[in-house]
C-alpha cells in the first residue's frame, strides 16, 4: 500500500505512516497505562511519520519589518526578562565590542531556560506564558524575541545559565546565508553543572562547529567564559546582539552610543514617526521617541523590574501618580458589563513640551504614549499640558505593541477620553474660552505627590510633602522614608482603592452642568427662533402663493385685455353719453323752468285771455274800439298798468311781460331805433309820463298800430329772399369764393337797417325781462325766439281755456 494520498492535483502525506501500528485504547489500557509514556510514545509516531513546514530564512528580516522604531524592538526583549515566566528583578542593557564587533546586550537575573525551552524560543509561535497571581505575561504571540532582535541585528547568540544547565542557542542570518539553508536553522548546544561537561554526540559536535565557525566567539573556552559571567545570577539569561542594522542614508550605526555614555540615543526617529496633529511641529522630538533611557522609565504602569542602562538605573515612575492637580473620572462603557474603567488625569511636570496627551497600557505595557484627544487636537493652546492615564484591557494590541486595532471599541474609547478630558480642562482652567495654554506650558508644575522606589523590595513609598526628586539618591531603600508606617520592606505598599472605578469622578463638574444649563437655554431660544422661522416662512409661502394667484389671474386677464379694452372704452362712451344726455336733459329742464316761470307769471297777473288778444290784434289792425267794448271788457278783466305786450309784424301777440318799474317805454318790434317809439326819444318819454294815467297795454297798442299803418303805406319788401341771399353771401366767404360786388339798392340798405333795428329792440327787451341770464349779442336774437317759440304749444284758445 502506497503512503501517499493524491488529492485535488497535490500530494499530501498521511499524519501517521500505515507501517505503525497505534494500539487501540480501551478504557482498562487508558487507566492502567502511564498518561506521559503514551504521550512519548504518539509524539514519536507522530514525528516519524510527518513531514516538518519549512520557513524561510528570509521570514526572518521580513517579520522584523513590523518595527518601524528601533526602541520598540528593544521593548520586546525588556517584555521577554518581565514576564512571569522569566520573573527577572534587574535588567542590564548595554553595548559591547566583542572581537572586533559592536553588540547590544540584554542581560537579566532570571529564572533562566532548559534546551527545550530555549528552542522554543528560537522557534515561531510557541508561547506558554501564565499569568503568575496579579503578574500578567505581555508576550501572546511567541514572536517577539524573532522580530525584535532581528530588527536591531542580523544576528542574535542567546546565552541561559540554570542551577543544573547551561545552554546556548544561534539565530543567524549571516549563518543561514553562508550555509545557503532552505529553512530556518537553529544550532543549540548545552553543557550540565555543575560539571559543565558536554554530551558528545554528533548532534551536539555540528551544532558547536557551526556556532564557533559562524559566531563571534571562535571556540568553546569563549563560550564558557560567557556562560561563567552569569554565575554571580545564578540563574540568568544573556542575549547578544550584533551586526547590528546601519541607517540607509548615512551607513552609521541606527542606535547612537556615542552621544550619550548613560544613555543610547535613536537620532532618526522623529524622522519616521511624526506626529498627526494639526500643531506646530517642535524642532525637538518627544524626549521617550530619542532616549531609550526616557522610553525605558515610562514603559510600565507600574513598573515591578529595575532597569540598568549603561551601568546606571533608570528612574522608573509612576505617570498616574507623578501629575499635579491629579483627578479621577470613569469610562463606563456598555460591552464591559459594569467594569467601569480608571481615567487619572492631571498636568505634567515634564519640561518637554510635547509630553502631553493619553498614555495607553494593556496588562500595565505602554502601547500609545501621549495620544492627543479632545481640544489638544486643536490648533490652539487648549489641553496642553494635560496628561490622561488608563489602562485599556479591553482593546486588542497589534502584533508589534506599538498601537491598537482600530476598532469600534477603540474609537468609542478615544472619543469619550476626548470627552473627558475637555471637561477636566474646562474645570480647572475655567473653560475653552479662556487663553491660559502659555501660561500652564511655562508654569513649573510639582506633582502632587512624590513616590520613591525601593532598590531592594521594588516596592513604591510615598514621601511626605517637601521632598523634591532631584534629593533623592540613586539607590533608594525603605528604610529612608521619614513615614514610620511604610520605612520596612516587610511592609507592602499603600493599598489602592479597588472600587475607585465605582466611585465615580473624584470631582464635581460644575463647569459641565452650567453649560448643560446654558444648551438647553440656548435649544428653547434655537427652538423660538426656529418657530419665528417657521411662522416667517409660512406667512412668506402664503405671500407667494397670493402672488401667484394674482400673476395667474393678471395673466388670464392679459388674455381678455383687447375685449376688456372694448368694454371699457364702450362703457367710457356711453357714460359720455350719459352725461352728454344729462347736460341735455338739465339744460331742458333748466328751460322748462324759466317758461313755466313766465307762464305762472302771466297766469297769475290774468293778462292773457282770449278776448285781450282779440282787442290787442284790432289795435294791431287798426280798427276802431267801441268804449263800450272796452267798457265790458274792462268789466271781465282790468289791464294792469305795469305790463308790456310782444306782438309779431303781422300783428298777433306773442308775449306779455310785468312791467315792475311802471316805465311807460313802448317797444316796437316793428319800428326802426329812430322812429319815434325808440328806446331814448324824448317825445316818448314825454308822452308816457303825460299819459300816466292811461294803460300801458293801450298805450303799446296804439304805437303797434300806428307802426301798422305805416308798413301799409309802404310796400313790404321779400324778407325771405333777402335772407336767403345774405346767408349765400356768407357762405360763399366761409368757402373763400369771391362773388361780384354790386351795389346795394335803396329798397336792399332800408330792410337791412330795418332788420338790424328789429334785432336790437328784442335783446334789449329780453334783457330787461331776464337781467341775470347772459342773451348773448342782438344777432342771436332769432335763434333765442325760435328756441321760445318751440316750448310754447297752444292748447286752444286762452279765453276759453280760463
Amino acid at each position: 500500500m502506497s503512503s501517499k494520498i493524491s488529492l485535488g492535483g497535490c500530494t499530501l502525506f498521511p499524519l501517521i505512516d500505515p507501517k505503525y501500528h497505534i494500539p487501540k485504547k480501551n478504557k482498562t489500557s487508558v487507566a492502567n497505562e502511564d498518561k506521559k509514556t503514551y504521550e512519548k510514545k504518539l509524539s514519536r509516531i507522530y514525528k516519524k511519520s510527518l513531514t516538518p513546514i519549512k520557513v524561510s530564512p528570509d521570514y526572518l528580516h521580513s517579520n522584523s519589518t513590523s518595527h518601524t522604531w528601533a526602541f520598540s524592538a528593544v521593548a520586546e526583549l525588556i517584555d521577554n526578562a518581565y514576564d512571569p515566566d522569566v520573573n527577572a528583578s534587574e535588567l542590564w542593557i548595554d553595548n559591547r565590542d566583542i572581537n572586533g564587533k559592536v553588540c547590544l546586550t540584554f542581560t537579566d537575573n532570571g529564572n533562566g531556560m532548559v534546551v527545550d525551552k530555549l528552542h522554543k524560543m528560537l522557534s515561531f509561535g510557541y508561547c506558554e506564558k501564565v499569568a503568575v497571581g496579579n503578574h500578567q505575561p505581555i508576550g501572546h504571540y511567541g514572536n517577539g524575541f524573532k522580530s525584535g532582535s532581528m530588527r536591531l541585528g542580523k544576528d542574535a547568540i542567546v546565552f541561559s545559565r540554570r542551577m543544573d544547565v547551561m545552554s546556548v542557542g544561534l539565530l543567524s542570518q549571516t549563518y543561514l546565508k553562508a550555509i545557503k539553508a532552505e529553512t530556518v536553522m537553529v544550532p543549540i548546544i548545552s553543557w550540565d553543572l555543575p560539571s559543565k561537561t558536554r554530551k558528545v554526540t554528533p548532534e551536539s559536535k555540528n551544532n558547536l562547529s557551526a556556532i564557533c565557525s559562524h559566531s563571534i566567539f571562535k571556540d568553546e573556552k569563549e563560550l564558557l567564559s560567557e556562560l561563567d559571567s552569569l554565575e554571580k545570577f545564578r540563574t540568568g539569561t544573556r542575549i547578544i546582539i550584533y551586526n547590528l542594522t546601519k541607517n540607509n542614508n548615512s551607513g552609521n550605526l541606527e542606535l547612537d552610543f556615542l552621544s550619550d555614555p548613560l544613555d543610547i540615543r535613536n537620532p532618526e526617529s522623529h524622522l519616521i514617526d511624526y506626529s498627526t496633529i494639526n500643531r506646530t511641529i517642535h524642532d525637538k522630538s518627544p524626549e521617550y521617541k530619542v532616549s531609550l533611557r526616557e522610553y525605558c522609565s515610562i514603559l510600565y504602569l507600574k513598573p515591578r523590574m529595575k532597569i540598568i542602562l549603561r551601568g546606571r538605573k533608570v528612574k522608573t515612575k509612576i505617570i498616574s501618580k507623578s501629575l499635579s492637580e491629579t483627578e479621577r473620572d470613569v469610562y463606563k462603557p456598555t460591552w464591559l458589563n459594569n467594569k467601569p474603567v480608571v481615567i487619572k488625569f492631571g498636568f505634567t511636570s515634564s519640561k518637554n513640551p510635547e509630553d502631553y496627551g493619553v498614555m495607553l497600557y494593556h496588562k500595565n505595557r505602554l502601547i500609545r504614549a501621549y495620544e492627543k484627544v479632545g481640544y489638544q487636537k486643536q490648533a490652539n493652546e487648549l489641553g496642553v499640558g494635560i496628561v490622561g492615564v488608563a489602562e485599556v484591557f479591553f482593546l486588542t494590541p497589534t502584533h508589534n505593541k506599538q498601537d491598537f486595532s482600530r476598532d469600534e471599541k477603540y474609537n468609542a474609547f478615544m472619543t469619550n477620553a476626548g470627552i473627558k478630558l475637555n471637561e477636566y480642562w474646562n474645570e480647572k482652567r475655567g473653560g475653552p474660552n479662556v487663553a491660559t495654554g502659555v501660561m500652564t506650558k511655562n508654569k513649573v508644575v510639582a506633582p502632587d505627590w512624590l513616590w520613591a522606589q525601593c532598590d531592594n523590595c521594588l516596592q513604591w513609598r510615598r514621601l511626605p510633602a517637601g521632598f523634591r526628586q532631584v534629593d533623592l539618591p540613586d539607590k533608594w531603600f525603605c528604610h529612608m522614608n521619614p513615614d514610620a508606617s511604610f520605612n520596612r520592606c516587610e511592609i507592602p505598599e499603600e493599598p489602592e482603592d479597588e472600587d475607585e472605578a465605582l466611585m465615580g469622578p473624584s470631582y464635581k463638574k460644575h463647569f459641565k452642568k452650567q453649560q448643560s444649563e446654558l444648551k438647553l437655554k440656548i435649544k428653547f431660544h434655537e427652538k423660538q427662533q426656529i418657530k419665528e422661522k417657521e411662522m416667517q416662512l409660512s406667512e412668506k409661502e402664503r405671500q407667494l402663493q397670493r402672488k401667484e394667484m394674482e400673476i395667474n389671474q393678471r395673466k388670464k386677464s392679459e388674455s381678455y385685455n383687447p375685449i376688456v379694452e372694448k368694454l371699457r372704452k364702450l362703457e367710457e362712451k356711453a357714460a359720455k353719453q350719459e352725461k352728454m344726455i344729462e347736460a341735455l336733459h338739465n339744460e331742458r329742464t333748466k328751460q322748462d323752468a324759466a317758461s313755466r316761470q313766465m307762464l305762472d307769471a302771466a297766469e297769475s297777473l290774468n293778462l292773457v285771455n282770449l278776448r285781450q288778444s282779440e282787442l290787442l290784434d284790432k289795435v294791431a289792425r287798426g280798427a276802431d274800439i267801441k268804449p263800450q267794448s272796452l267798457t265790458s271788457k274792462s268789466k271781465k278783466r282790468k289791464l294792469s298798468e305795469s305790463t308790456i305786450c310782444i306782438k309779431t309784424e303781422d300783428g298777433s301777440i306773442v308775449e306779455v311781460i310785468p312791467n315792475p318799474d311802471h316805465e311807460e317805454r313802448v317797444v316796437d318790434l316793428t319800428c326802426d331805433s329812430d322812429d319815434e317809439t325808440g328806446k331814448d326819444s324824448p317825445s316818448a318819454s314825454k308822452k308816457s309820463k303825460d299819459n300816466n294815467s292811461k294803460p300801458s297795454t293801450i298805450t303799446n297798442s296804439k304805437s303797434s298800430d300806428q307802426s301798422e299803418t305805416k308798413l301799409s303805406e309802404d310796400k313790404k319788401p321779400n324778407l325771405e329772399k333777402l335772407k336767403e341771399q345774405i346767408n349765400k353771401i356768407r357762405t360763399f366767404k366761409e368757402k373763400g369764393i369771391q362773388t361780384e360786388e354790386r351795389e346795394e339798392t335803396a329798397e336792399e340798405k332800408n330792410y337791412k337797417k330795418r332788420l338790424l333795428s328789429f334785432q336790437k329792440n328784442v335783446h334789449e327787451l329780453l334783457r330787461r325781462i331776464d337781467p341775470s341770464k347772459d342773451w348773448g349779442g342782438p344777432e342771436n336774437i332769432e335763434g333765442i325766439i325760435v328756441q321760445m317759440m318751440k316750448h310754447i304749444e297752444p292748447t286752444g284758445e286762452i279765453g276759453d281755456s280760463e
